[in-house]
């Protein structure tokens, strides 16, 4: 079984993906990372250059030809929601909503070492504000998920959360 992890920014995607690898025993893999690898730069260096809708093709491009099974994958924040790839996720694996609230995303968000243009330069009601804009344009397709998951502030509550609603 191929586990792909969608949700917002920050919701733990990557924590939680390589806690479910390592305790299924399986490989982990985080498509930004992978499409950083392919292209030689960071993710906010390719939207810098060559646009959003240059990544997004790159996103549809690696998961369109997605081979790898029996691995955890997180993915970004935006990857489903563009070019039907829920659907492709769907089709190739099983795909978890990591729902988290938009406090914690936002708390996440501001002790992140990443910049993203989500906060760059913004205050903590304006990231609140964006955050709620961006779940409220997302949340249709995130809902195509074919498991929820809410996040708890102690990862290893929401690991077993995961876990069984996977094996029930």
């Amino acid at each position: 079984m191929t586990i792909f992890l969608i949700g917002m920014p920050c919701s733990g995607k990557s924590t939680l993906g390589l806690q479910l690898a390592e305790h299924l025993q399986m490989p982990f893999f985080d498509t930004d990372a992978i499409i950083e690898d392919m292209e030689g730069m960071k993710v906010s260096d390719i939207f810098t250059k060559h646009g959003e809708a240059r990544f997004r093709d790159l996103e549809h491009e690696l998961m369109a030809n997605w081979k790898l099974s029996h691995v955890v994958v997180a993915t970004g924040g935006g990857l489903p929601c563009h070019n039907d790839l829920i659907d492709i996720l769907n089709s190739k694996g099983k795909t978890i909503w990591l729902q988290a609230s938009i406090d914690a995303l936002s708390e996440r968000l501001s002790q992140s070492e990443v910049i993203r243009p989500l906060t760059d330069g913004k205050s903590d009601k304006e990231t609140k504000s964006k955050l709620k804009e961006l779940l409220k344009n997302r949340k249709p397709i995130y809902s195509k998920a074919q498991i929820r998951v809410k996040v708890e502030s102690d990862s290893e509550v929401t690991l077993r959360k995961i876990l069984r609603k996977l094996y029930t």
